[in-house]
């Protein structure tokens, strides 16, 4: 039977479909890509803003448009917190907790050894296990990422934290790491199968570690990546300021595998909304992190998260937001407009900000962050990078790829090169592209 997946969301969800995905060809499933007409859909949904909520719903229509008959299964965090009214949704047959993403492969075995495959009428049955029980966490080992260049690590889940806005904790519970061995031995596979870079991720990246009896450092755990034998790189996704040491900066500025990119949660750079958002830092924390960072590693590709329009921001509060933003060597920005959550601290919060405002304070910085984006990106004009080309671009011979400091380039290459890190000359840059060539 043929099975397609749609992932929406964090790196984590691009993890959890690659170990869903092995446990079904392991039972004798076919993976096929979302686009195609399959016997099941999968679709790992995302609820951080209520863009996602609709998005995971869309997804949902897509796959029906392709086969109507097919079964549909919701998994992920909107499914996690919304299960009973996800069971509701029109044409949905199961409903899967983030606990349970790992039972798939035995459930759908079930259904199919049992005849349940033809759609039902009535709410879709649900597999929801307590998120928040006392668990032991390891992930499978995963060499096949569908569609994709890059190899996803989950080293940890969870998350401890109690920001005023976010779903997380209630949608992954709390924070547990991974073991070492473990992560290690899931890198060196995917080294193995061919992976060039390696991302590690995680719903709380920096705190890998700390959950142990012996307390470890998430440093020390990139270091012994970053030892492995092997042509490859480490990235690291999102890790939260607090959890940025001089240690890790010296790492990231010793070891050529270490990615010289960092993405560090802003949310705000106004200490008065930070504290309102129960951040664990304040905007001169933040500022400090950064530009230690900054000055040790050079050139750093640097990206941050930024939530406008939370309940109670003032044009006062925004324009240090903004005069932050500014006055950082930010290389991107993803903007968020806030978007209460149900079950949140802050969705009962008084003076919410109109829409239009958010939109307009929306747009002030993503027109900074792209001016940000354009004179770094022409910093590069006449000098070598390495990018790992990835998947073909629209023009026969134009391949895209990221460099090291997670700069996009569209090199013109010849297939031998797809999936290799390669060494690259930055020629041009224009308003929607970086153009290189490869050095011989």
């Amino acid at each position: 039977m043929k099975v397609a997946f749609t992932t929406l969301g964090c790196r984590t969800n691009q993890h959890d479909t690659a170990e869903m995905q092995v446990l079904l060809e392991q039972e004798g499933f076919s993976i096929v890509n979302s686009s195609e007409t399959a016997d099941i859909y999968v679709v790992n949904t995302c609820t951080v803003t209520a863009r996602s909520d609709y998005s995971s719903r869309l997804a949902v229509k897509k796959s029906l448009a392709i086969n109507e008959n097919a079964m549909v299964v919701f998994t992920g965090c909107y499914a996690q917190l919304n299960s009973d009214e996800a069971a509701q949704m029109d044409g949905l047959d199961l409903v899967l907790g983030n606990a349970d993403k790992l039972k798939i492969a035995d459930l759908l075995k079930t259904k199919l050894q049992n005849d349940q495959f033809l759609k039902k009428p009535g709410p879709a049955e649900i597999s929801m296990s307590d998120i928040h029980a006392k668990r032991v966490f390891r992930t499978l080992p995963v060499t096949q990422f569908q569609g994709r260049s890059k190899a996803f690590i989950k080293v940890q889940t969870g998350c401890d934290e109690k920001c005023s806005f976010c779903t997380v904790v209630r949608a992954r519970g709390s924070s547990a790491s991974d073991t070492r061995e473990n992560v290690l031995n899931n890198v060196r596979q995917s080294i193995d199968a061919g992976y060039k870079e390696i991302t590690l991720t995680g719903i709380n990246l920096g705190t890998w570690g700390m959950d142990f009896p012996s307390k470890e450092t998430f440093s020390s755990l990139v270091r012994g990546i970053a030892n492995l034998n092997g042509d490859f790189r480490v990235r690291l996704s999102s890790i939260n300021p607090m959890e940025i040491d001089d240690t890790l900066i010296e790492l990231i500025t010793q070891h050529e595998k270490i990615c010289p990119h960092l993405h560090i949660p802003l949310q705000s750079g106004d200490s008065e909304i930070l504290s309102k958002m129960r951040r664990n830092y304040n905007a001169e924390q933040y500022e400090n992190v950064v530009r230690r960072a900054a000055e040790r590693i050079a050139p750093l590709g640097l990206g941050a998260d930024v939530i406008v329009g939370f309940p109670g921001e003032s044009e006062e509060n925004f324009e240090r937001t903004r005069k932050l933003i500014d006055e950082l060597p930010f290389t991107y920005l993803h903007v968020f407009s806030y978007s209460p959550r149900s079950g949140t601290e802050a969705f009962d919060c008084r003076n919410d900000v109109k829409n239009s405002l958010k939109k307009e304070r929306n747009g002030i910085l993503n027109d900074l962050a792209k001016e940000k984006a354009d004179r770094f990106r022409k910093s590069f004009i006449g000098k070598k990078v390495t990018v790992l080309i990835e998947d073909r671009k629209h023009a026969e011979g134009i391949f895209k790829g990221h460099s090291e400091h997670y700069v996009p380039v569209r090199v013109p290459t010849e297939d031998s090169l797809q999936n290799q890190l390669a060494p690259v000359l930055i020629k041009e840059v224009n308003e929607d592209e970086v153009i290189g060539y490869p050095k011989p």
